[in-house]
């Protein structure tokens, strides 16, 4: 059965040093590290028949997140020779635009 929040709140407060050098002595002892008992549910227990066998030693798996990488950036290339474009040409649209705005306003 798992222990409630105010019994997990008292057992805390009494394992907390009440001074400055009981503070320091806890800091440096190691006794109630093995006393303590965790009460795990068996259905988040692992298996160790769930753990995945490393095949090669996971060269594949590297050099598959390498392949990747570049993937990744080779996009990341594509998309912006895409917007430089995209912005070059916005660029010269406003320029022609200023342009006739210019001569309409001149010649009329």
């Amino acid at each position: 059965m798992t222990e409630k929040r105010s019994d997990y709140r008292k057992k805390q407060n009494q394992r907390k040093p009440k001074n400055f050098f009981q503070k320091m002595k806890a800091a440096f002892d190691d006794s109630d590290i093995d006393q303590e008992d965790v009460d795990v549910n068996p259905d988040f227990q692992r298996d160790p028949s769930e753990r995945r066998p490393l095949d090669g030693n996971g060269i594949e798996d590297i050099n598959q997140n390498i392949e990747n990488i570049k993937n990744i950036n080779a996009t990341s290339e594509d998309k912006r020779l895409r917007l430089k474009k995209r912005l070059n040409s916005a660029i010269l649209i406003v320029f022609v635009l200023i342009i006739l705005v210019l001569l309409a306003l001149f010649h009329l």
